[in-house]
C-alpha cells in the first residue's frame, strides 16, 4: 500500500509539537498510531518504523516532545517523561480531528524510553486502544540510574544534582550535559552518527532531567493498563541500556491481554536490523488484530425484577 507523509503540528497543553503524518491511501478512515522516540532520537529517526505500519495500512503520527528536535519548548533538551506523556495523549487528540483516522481506534507504539511513556500515557487516557513497547528500557527511574551509574556513579551524580539545584535557586540556567555517553564496539560514536543523519538532534539535556528520570516508574501504574492489550518486544542478546530482566519485571505487573516477545538481538538489533522486520511484523499484527478485529464487549442487560429473583433463589438450589 502506498502512502504520503505530511509535516503537522499540534498543541500539547500550549507548546507547540511537531510530527511526521504518514497516510496510506484509503477511502475510508483507518486507525491511527502515535509513534514516540527514545530519548536519543528526533521523530525523523522513527521514519525506520513508521512505513513498516503505513503499508499496512494504518495512519502513522511520529512526534517530537516538547523541547526537542522541531518542536517548540523551552529550556531546550529538557526530558521531563510526564510532559512527554502529554504530548504522547495531545497526538492523540490531534489524531482524532483528522478525517482520515477512525478515532476508535488508535495505537501507541514507542522505542526505548518511549514505550514505558506510551505505557503511562494508555494507563492514564482511555482511547488509547492497545499499546506496543519495542526495545524497553526505563520502566523505574531511579532503580535504572542505580544500575547504569552504580553506587559511586549515582552518590556522584545526586553531588550534581544538589549544585544544579543551588544554582537554579540563585537564578542560572539548569547545567547541560550529554544526554548519553555510549560505550562498547557496538553503539560507540552513535550520537555523533544521529546528529550527522538528523540535523534537529542534539546530543545534549539539562541537568535536571535527570531528576525527572528519578521520579518517573512506570512499573508502579501498568497493572492499571489491563483491559488495553499490551506487546512488547525485549532483546534477548547484549544491551547494557534495555535490560531484559528489567523488561521481565514490569511485563509481569501488567495484566492480560499480553504478550512478551524475547528476539535474540542486541542493543541495536531491533532499531537498525537484523531483527527490525522481525519486530515490526510482530507489531503490525498485534496492532491489525487489536485494532481492526476487536470484539466490542456486550453490555449486560439490566436484570428484571423476575431475573434478579431468579437469580438469587437460584442461587441456594443445586
Amino acid at each position: 500500500m502506498t502512502w504520503q507523509t505530511e509535516k503537522v503540528s499540534f498543541n500539547s497543553l500550549g507548546t507547540r509539537c511537531a510530527g511526521d503524518l504518514y497516510l496510506p491511501e484509503s477511502q475510508d478512515p483507518v486507525p491511527g498510531l502515535v509513534l514516540g522516540h527514545s530519548g536519543v532520537m528526533v521523530k525523523e529517526a522513527l521514519a525506520a518504523f513508521a512505513p513498516y505500519f503505513a503499508r499496512a495500512g494504518f495512519a502513522v503520527l511520529a512526534i517530537d516532545y516538547r523541547t526537542v528536535g522541531s518542536s517548540d519548548g523551552e529550556p531546550r533538551g529538557q526530558d521531563h517523561p510526564q510532559r512527554q506523556v502529554e504530548d504522547f495523549r495531545s497526538a492523540i487528540s490531534y489524531l482524532q480531528t483528522r478525517p482520515e483516522v477512525d478515532t476508535e481506534r488508535i495505537g501507541l507504539w514507542g522505542v526505548s524510553i518511549g514505550g514505558s511513556i506510551a505505557v503511562q500515557a494508555a494507563v492514564l487516557d482511555r482511547r488509547a486502544s492497545c499499546v506496543v513497547v519495542q526495545s524497553p528500557s526505563v520502566w523505574d527511574g531511579w532503580r535504572y540510574l542505580e544500575r547504569m551509574l552504580g553506587r559511586a556513579g549515582f552518590r556522584a551524580m545526586r553531588d550534581r544534582l544538589d549544585a544544579d539545584w543551588q544554582r537554579r535557586f540563585d537564578g542560572e540556567s539548569s547545567a547541560r550535559v550529554p544526554h548519553l555517553a555510549l560505550e562498547g564496539e557496538n553503539v560507540e560514536g552513535a550520537p555523533n552518527l544521529a546528529e550527522e543523519l538528523f540535523p534537529s538532534y542534539r546530543n545534549e539535556k539539562t541537568l535536571d532531567s535527570t531528576e525527572h528520570l528519578l521520579t518517573f516508574a512506570p512499573e508502579h501504574l501498568i497493572g492499571r493498563l489491563a483491559p488495553t492489550p499490551l506487546l512488547m518486544i525485549a532483546n534477548g542478546g547484549w544491551d547494557p541500556y534495555h535490560a531484559l530482566d528489567e523488561a521481565q519485571s514490569a511485563f509481569a505487573k501488567a495484566g492480560e491481554p499480553k504478550r512478551l516477545e524475547v528476539l535474540p538481538y542486541d542493543v541495536l538489533g531491533l532499531y537498525t536490523g537484523p531483527g527490525l522486520d522481525e519486530a515490526m511484523a510482530l507489531a503490525t499484527d498485534w496492532f491489525d488484530q487489536h485494532l481492526r478485529q476487536t470484539r466490542q464487549a456486550t453490555a449486560t442487560p439490566t436484570p428484571t425484577r423476575e431475573s434478579a429473583a431468579f437469580i438469587t433463589n437460584g442461587s441456594t438450589h443445586d
